[in-house]
């Protein structure tokens, strides 16, 4: 969007930009950066597997809903179910990580 307070900036996409401005550096919310920018740059520069699944619901629910609300809701539904399940992945590997640290000493 021309001139709007947040946007594209270089090769970063508005949700990276967001991301990043904010200082959110959580690994779950920088595996959705790079899926969102795969899809809204329509480039494959991180290559994330999630992305083309997760285009096909986007385009889904905006199939299914007319309605922006509608749309927000189920996106919004959507991205909560991701960030949790990229979340516990992120916390399961750290606590194997730290026993088998635990366990070589």
């Amino acid at each position: 969007m021309f001139e709007a307070e947040y946007t594209h900036e270089g090769d970063a996409c508005t949700f990276e930009t967001l991301v990043t401005r904010f200082g959110l550096g959580d690994h779950a919310l920088r595996v959705i950066a790079e899926i969102v920018h795969d899809i809204d740059c329509k480039e494959a520069k991180f290559g994330r597997p999630e992305a083309s699944g997760i285009e096909r619901l986007i385009a889904g629910i905006a199939q299914q809903h007319a309605e922006d609300t509608a749309r927000l809701a189920h996106g919004t539904a959507l991205f909560d179910a991701l960030y949790a399940a990229l979340a516990a992945t992120t916390a399961e590997t750290g606590a194997a990580r730290k026993t088998k640290r635990s366990s070589r000493r």
